[in-house]
């Protein structure tokens, strides 16, 4: 765990996520794009996050507010997988399941099917 998240931050979880790499992944970059966040995970909206049945995606929290800090950047809701962050996405990373690079890629091309086909 870096030093400011340790002391100042909001990531935490069961399992690291190691690969940071994941951020410049093809699913990661359309999934973005499809909900229009910018590579913070900031939507363009009054709220900042997108959400929806399937997913919600939030940037890092920068405030006090400690239940809004303690929620996680990102939500995969059939399953209740979430990712959380420390300020910038995938950085310093914890998941609350121990899923794989595969894993993670697939749910986020479900994501995107799942918006593509919401716009039909």
């Amino acid at each position: 765990m870096e030093l400011g998240n340790l002391l100042f931050g909001n990531s935490r979880g069961e399992y690291p996520l190691l690969n940071r790499n994941i951020v410049n992944c093809k699913n990661w970059r359309n999934l973005l794009d499809i909900t229009n966040c910018d590579s913070y995970g900031c939507c363009n909206n009054e709220s900042g996050e997108f959400d929806c049945e399937l997913f919600t995606i939030r940037p890092y929290y920068w405030g006090e507010d400690e239940e809004e800090a303690n929620k996680p950047n990102f939500v995969y809701k059939p399953i209740n997988f979430t990712i959380s962050w420390y300020k910038y996405p995938f950085r310093d990373s914890y998941m609350n399941q121990n899923l794989n690079d595969i894993q993670i890629k697939y749910i986020w091309s479900k994501c995107i099917k799942f918006i593509k086909n919401k716009g039909e």
